[in-house]
């Protein structure tokens, strides 16, 4: 069995990772943005209705990411005309450590480089640990961007950037 394997999202795998985002964002964000904003953010950007509205809308590609068989992640991604728009990349804990993320980054470097040679992701700017691997996988910091998600809200990000044809 491959130890490694990204998976297109059918309507049951995406099922899947809305309920695996639940935990994932629980655990890793209430620290840093609570739990009212975390539960805000879930159900209306990682939720199953908010990821078929993004594939529908938005031209969202959503994969699952699998450990020797078992859904351990997801990545969702959409095009642009001028780099690969790396909107989610989520690991569960057990499965941090295994280079699962490396490996994810890989296939997207070679999707972009089909393209416009470069990704673009935004990252919460006190998301140190998270901050840290793009820094140490090549991506740039272009800018912070403050942008009001509703009810109150703020998504308080880096826009950072990798070129892949360097």
């Amino acid at each position: 069995m491959e130890s490694f394997e990204l998976r297109d999202a059918d309507a049951a795998l995406l099922e899947q990772i809305a309920a695996l985002a639940e935990i994932i964002w629980h655990e890793h964000y209430e620290s840093i943005l609570g739990v009212d904003q975390v539960n805000y953010m879930v159900k209306h950007f990682q939720s199953l209705p908010a990821m078929k509205a993004q594939i529908a809308n938005q031209g969202y590609r959503y994969r699952g990411v699998f450990h020797q068989g078992q859904l351990c992640g997801y990545v969702a991604t959409a095009l642009n005309p001028e780099y690969l728009f790396l909107s989610k990349l989520y690991l569960a804990a057990d499965a941090r450590g295994l280079g699962l993320a490396s490996k994810v980054l890989a296939v997207l470097k070679e999707e972009a480089k089909a393209g416009s040679g470069r990704i673009q992701l935004t990252v919460n700017r006190f998301n140190a640990n998270s901050i840290a691997v793009y820094q140490k996988w090549g991506f740039v910091t272009l800018r912070e961007e403050k942008t009001p998600i509703g009810s109150g809200y703020f998504m308080d990000d880096y826009i950072m950037e990798l070129d892949c044809r360097k």
